[in-house]
Formats: structure tokens, sequence, C-alpha cells
């Protein structure tokens, strides 16, 4: 583990406690940050209550305020640093800053012509190959997975110009038994700061004339510690590249394991100097889009306990050995866990040779559902079908056709999702579901049906 750091070579951490909130028409992010000690107010009163106000009046009982201190190391000032001419006094941070998505995620993003699907393709082509040997990407979703992700398009005043967007990836990584925090980001940020104490240990310039800016230090939230080291690189088309690697959790972790900074310095040098993370760096032609992430329909319904890398592992290996007699543009056997929801794994792939695709989600703790009666008014037409097998295992067939109004003058005019779903008394549910636009089909439900009661999923 990292030492504590003395004044001398800790670094004022601008980090920060980060707020998401998923809704259903965006994206809301905000953080707050605050510097020194932040005394909570004593809940606690001076003047004993007699026996008769504590009989009529006596106040709930109040547990102990919670330690919200932000703190980071103290920083000496006057100091040098190597690589710096001047050396500026650390100015102290506090307020608050806000940023509002305005759109779905996208890699067509008009606010950031530099960056594209087919350039977060290539940064994380690059990225994935230049990780030391031994040090391994942990079980996670997409999102933490070191994809580059796309970047949010954001609102701003009429007239002020769009803040910086960063494209970023991130991931948990293994290094031997020694499980720790990778982040990324890019952006086109353009100016090179000043030399500030506490900000940097040191400073170094390239041959090209790239500078780039090493930290190692430490910074606490209440009583948790966050260490981290982190290089930045300012390159001379404006590229500001950053690499941070920390012994904090992953968003939604589910891997345990003793956490410590697992990337050296010059490690994370060698990822900030890559050249296809600068952003005038040139897309090799045939670059694809990225692919899909997986389509979990259980988003707004939750799953169950976490799910874990061996789990996950067991129920890749079932679907590893289902012979659907198609071919796909990656194997079925890739399941990751949900975006924001640990208790669900899924994965989408295209069929090839046809217009359809098809996506698998799985969790557990779910109640068999009950066979509707065909009679009751209320039964309508969901699902359209639904049957016990032998075991308990409850299947149900549906079908969801759509189109588009109005209707496009050329091109589709809809098309039709098709799904089964499988829940076994253990409580362990499994949806698979194909889609297609017209004219094209979805896959047939027997089919999706033999993926969908695979031997080897029900295991959670």
């Amino acid at each position: 583990m990292l030492s504590r750091l003395g004044p001398r070579r800790a670094g004022l951490v601008a980090d920060a406690l980060t707020i998401v909130s998923i809704v259903a028409v965006g994206v809301c992010l905000a953080a707050v940050l605050e510097r020194g000690d932040v005394q909570q107010p004593d809940s606690r009163t001076d003047a004993a209550p007699t026996s008769e106000a504590t009989a009529i009046d006596a106040p709930e009982p109040t547990s102990e305020p919670v330690d919200t201190t932000f703190r980071s190391p103290e920083v000496e000032f006057p100091t040098t640093i190597p690589g710096c001419d001047d050396v500026e006094r650390p100015v102290p941070e506090s307020g608050t800053w806000g940023q509002i998505v305005t759109s779905a995620d996208s890699y067509d993003n008009p606010q950031y012509p530099w960056y594209s699907g087919p350039r977060s393709v290539m940064m994380t082509e690059a990225l994935g190959d230049a990780l030391p040997d031994g040090v391994d990407v942990a079980f996670g979703s997409t999102r933490e997975s070191l994809v580059f992700q796309p970047i949010p398009q954001t609102s701003s005043e009429p007239g002020d110009p769009s803040p910086p967007g960063v494209a970023s990836a991130s991931a948990e990584m293994w290094r031997g038994p020694t499980l720790g925090l990778l982040a990324v980001d890019v952006s086109a940020a353009g100016d090179v700061p000043p030399c500030v104490a506490g900000a940097l240990q040191e400073r170094t310039t390239a041959r090209d004339g790239t500078i780039v800016d090493a930290n190692e230090s430490w910074y606490e939230y209440g009583d948790d510690r966050t260490n981290f080291r982190s290089v930045v690189a300012y390159a001379p088309d404006g590229s500001q590249i950053r690499a941070t690697a920390s012994d904090s959790e992953g968003f939604r972790s589910s891997n345990v394991g003793e956490r410590d900074v697992v990337l050296t310095i010059d490690e994370l040098k060698s990822i900030v100097s890559l050249p296809q993370l600068r952003i005038s760096a040139a897309i090799p032609s045939g670059t694809p889009e990225p692919a899909q992430a997986c389509d979990n329909s259980f988003a707004f319904f939750g799953g169950g306990a976490q799910i874990d890398a061996a789990t996950a592992s067991e129920m890749n290996a079932a679907l590893e050995r289902v012979d659907t007699g198609l071919r796909f543009d990656h194997g079925l056997n890739s399941l990751m866990l949900a975006a924001f929801d640990p208790g669900v794994v899924c994965t989408h792939v295209d069929v090839l040779d046809t217009g359809a695709d098809l996506s698998i989600s799985i969790r557990g703790g779910q109640e068999l559902p009950t066979v509707p009666d065909v009679y009751d008014p209320a039964y309508a037409s969901r699902p359209l079908s639904t049957e016990t097998l032998d075991g308990g295992a409850v299947v149900q067939v549906d079908e969801s056709p759509y189109s588009y109004s109005p209707a496009p003058q050329s091109g589709s005019t809809g098309g039709m999702y098709r799904s089964v779903t499988v829940t076994y008394p253990s409580g362990t549910q499994v949806q698979v579901r194909s889609h297609a636009e017209n004219p094209d089909e979805p896959l047939d439900a027997e089919i999706l049906r033999d993926i969908a009661t695979a031997e080897g999923l029900d295991v959670l």
C-alpha cells in the first residue's frame, strides 16, 4: 500500500464526490467540492429536559453526525517542483459545479466533432494493448471495462462555449491478487496550466513539445481515504490526456480483493504518451463503430443479489454450448454486468446474414409469474403465451410490433420485438429478445426458447 505522503510529496487533489442520477429524459450530473474541514452542527442541547418534558416533548434520539469532511495533504509553500521555472501558490477551491446532459448517449455529438465512434474504438484498442503484462481488466459492465464512452451533449447558456467534452474509459484492474482502478480521460482542453504547489510533483517536456505532469497523493472523504497516482499529458495539438490509478472501488463493482494502486507513474506515462489518444490522430480506414452495449430490458426493475465474475463465467460457459445454427458478430458467451445494475448480466449480438439482432438479460431473485386465465377480460394479449415446464419453470412468449409516425419517406416504417422469458423456481430469470425492422423478421420464438432454457443458466 502507499505510505502516508508528507507535504513536499503530497498534491492538492482535484477529485470530487460525484452524484449520478439516471432519469428517463437523460442524465443529470452534479459534483460538490469542498476544501478544509467542515464542522457538522451539534444536534445536542445543553439543557437537560425535566421529567415532565421528557414524558411529553422528548426529542427523537439522533444518530451521530456523519463525517463529510474532505481532506487532502497540507501543501508547503513556497516550494520548488522539478521541471517548473515558477511555482504558484495553491488557491483553495470551494463551490458547486453542475452540468445538465440533454441527450442520450451517442458517439455522434456535434458539440465535439473531434470525437466519433471509430475514434473511440481506436483509442480503446490502443489502451488495451498498452496495459503492462500481468495487468488485466476485471469483471464489470461495458462502461467499466476500459471502453471509451460517448461524450454526452450538454446544455449551456446562449452564447457560452460548450464545456470541454471528456471521452472517458475506466475499469477495475487485477495485478496478481491485487485490485485497483484505472481511469483515462481525453479532451481538447488546449492550454497548459501553470505549475501550482501541491498539484504536481514533477513536470517534463518531451521532444515534440508535449508537457507531462505527474503526481502521487491521497485524499479523504470522511473516514474513507483514496490513494492515487496521476499523470497528465498536454500535447501540441491541444489534447489533454489524463491517466489516474487509485485504490478506490469502481462504480457498482462486484469484485472482491485487496485494493491498492496497481500501476506505476512510469506505466501511466506510457499510457498518456499513446499517439492514438491524441485528438488529431488519424483513424485507420475500416475502423468500425463501437459494438452496441448489451440490452438490459430489466434496467428499471432491478436484479437480485450482485452477480460476480465466477457466476457470470458459469452462465457464459452454458451459452457457449448452445448451438442455434446461426452466426453472430461475437459469441453469445459474452455476458457482462448491466451498466447500472450489478444484479443483471446481459449481452447484445447481431445475427449475421439477417436483419435481426439478439439480446440476453439474466437476473436472480424473481418470483414465478402466475399463468393467466385466458378468459379473464384483463388478460388482453400480453403475454402471447405462458406455460409451466416440468420442474416448475415458467416460459412466457411475447411480441411487440412498432411503427414510425409519421412514416418516413424512405427506409423502414417500423419493426418488431419478439421475446422469450423463462423464470425458474430458484428465482433465476432469463430473457432472450430479438429485434428487426421491416421487412426483416426477428428470430423465431423456438430459437429464443432454446437459448433461454439452456442447461446451466439457472445458477442465481
